[in-house]
Order: C-alpha cells, then structure tokens, then sequence
C-alpha cells in the first residue's frame, strides 16, 4: 500500500512497509513489541467511561446516538424480523473496554453479546458492570432476555470466532492497534463466524492523508482510502461508509463502515460514502 506516514516524534515512513520494516528491529520483534506496548497503554487507563475515550467522556452520549442511527441504516431490517419472530441475533464487541458499547447500545439489540477486550482490568471492569444484577427495583435498560455471555482477555489478532455465531461483528477504536497483515488476517477470520447476511461494523478514527502513528499506545490511525484498501485486501465489500457527526474538531474525524464478505465475481469496491 503506497501511502505516507509520520508518527508521533516526527518520523517520516514512505509506505507502512517501512513502518513495520522499522519495527521489526526492536528487541521483541514487530509483533510483540506492537500489542505489548498498546496493552500496557490501556492498563495503565482508568477503568471508567472517560479513561477508555482519552478523558473525553462527555463525547460517549453522541458517539452511542450516532452508531445507534448507522446500525439501523445498515441492519434494521434484521433487527425488525428477529423482534418479530422472536429469533434472538448475537453479536461480539471487539476491543470491548469496559463494557459502555455493549451497556448502551448492543445489549438493546442482541440476545447475546461477547465481549473481546485485551486488557485485564477493563475487562473485568466490563464483567462487574454487566453482569451484576440491576439494583433493587430498578430494571436494566435492556430486555430481560438480553445478557452477556462471554468475557474474553484476547486481541483481536489472537480471535477465531465460533463458525456463524455472530449476525454482527462490532469492530469500534480498536483496528487501529492491528498491523495490515493482522487486520486482512482477522476480517478474514470474521467472515467465518458470520451467519449468513451477517455484517462487520468498523467505527474508527480516520487521519486526512497517509497514516499517523502514536507510539505512546501503539497505533495506526488510517486515511479513508487506506481503510478501503484494507478492506478490499481482506476480501470485504463496503455497503455504508459515514462520517460520525457532532464531535469535537480537535479530535480526529471519525468513520462508520458497514461490511460484507465480498461475493467471488464481485469485483469494483462500491460503497456509499455520506
């Protein structure tokens, strides 16, 4: 991939194959040396709302409206026929943190929802949180019906999902950690545990040209066209490709991407880009 990038000091790549050409000499080697230094970042947070958004808490109210509109743009439809034929839908919230994706959106929708989370204490933070009973004579906001159902310590380089187990694969501020090979590696693992009609929902930071690396916590934010590369490499097609709306300026762009496994004589990557 012919893109450009630069990373926190001020370093210079030509391609990310430079990038992970650099990384490769560190004393670890490139992989470990990448997701250990993210998950000692993220250990290092508190377990709370705002430590997982950067200690911009305030921002999660619009972030859960905003992916609240897309997964009814994208999977309505669905959600509509499971309510009305009572046929519970599952889904897996990768990079799960402590639990607030899952909390205010997907336990709203799904019958089940797993939970895939690298660090250990916003894991467990997510499993206190979710599931503990509601406090006396107070109802969780969620059908009764609805729970979570698996708590695992795992990146998502590390996931082989359960062949289509999931009508959803929720992807939000974590494919950012992945390196290319691991990410084309990992959508390609997600086809398989897709049911048929199933999607993969990507929401991720978005930087305007090339990439933009941050060695504090070992990630790679991506342009929109390197995203849709990536995805192309992987196999997958592009169905929705929309901007988040109503965060603050100085915070990176945000996208939403709603994929599929890309039928075998498919070839033009389409998309709707809003």
């Amino acid at each position: 991939m012919q893109f450009k990038g630069v990373d926190s000091e001020g370093q210079e790549f030509a391609s990310p194959e430079e990038l992970w050409g650099h990384l490769d000499q560190q004393p670890a080697g490139r992989r470990e040396a990448w997701y250990d230094q993210a998950v000692k970042y993220w250990d290092r947070q508190d377990a709370s709302v705002d430590g997982v958004l950067g200690g911009y808490g305030h921002v999660s109210d619009v972030d859960i409206l905003e992916s609240q509109k897309f997964l009814k743009k994208v999977f309505g439809s669905r959600l509509q026929d499971a309510a009305r034929d009572q046929q519970p839908l599952v889904v897996i919230d990768c990079g799960a943190g402590v639990g607030r994706v899952t909390e205010h959106l997907l336990l709203h929708h799904f019958a089940e929802v797993d939970l895939l989370e690298p660090s250990g204490h916003l894991l467990e933070a997510a499993r206190s949180r979710l599931s503990s009973p509601a406090p006396a004579g107070v109802a969780h906001p969620w059908p009764k019906s609805h729970r979570a159902v698996n708590f695992w310590q795992l990146g998502l380089e590390q996931l082989e999902p359960q062949p289509a187990r999931y009508d959803v694969v929720w992807i939000q501020w974590c494919l950012l950690y992945l390196t290319d090979a691991d990410a084309i590696s990992f959508f390609q693992r997600c086809q398989a545990g897709l049911k048929p009609g199933g999607l993969i929902i990507v929401k991720e930071n978005i930087c305007q040209d090339g990439f933009v690396v941050d060695k504090d916590d070992s990630s790679l934010s991506r342009s929109n066209a390197y995203m849709l590369q990536l995805f192309e490499a992987a196999g997958m097609q592009v169905l929705y490709n929309v901007q988040q709306r109503n965060f603050p300026k100085e915070l990176y762009k945000v996208r939403m991407y709603a994929l599929q496994p890309r039928p075998s004589s498919t070839l033009p990557l389409d998309h709707v880009s809003i």
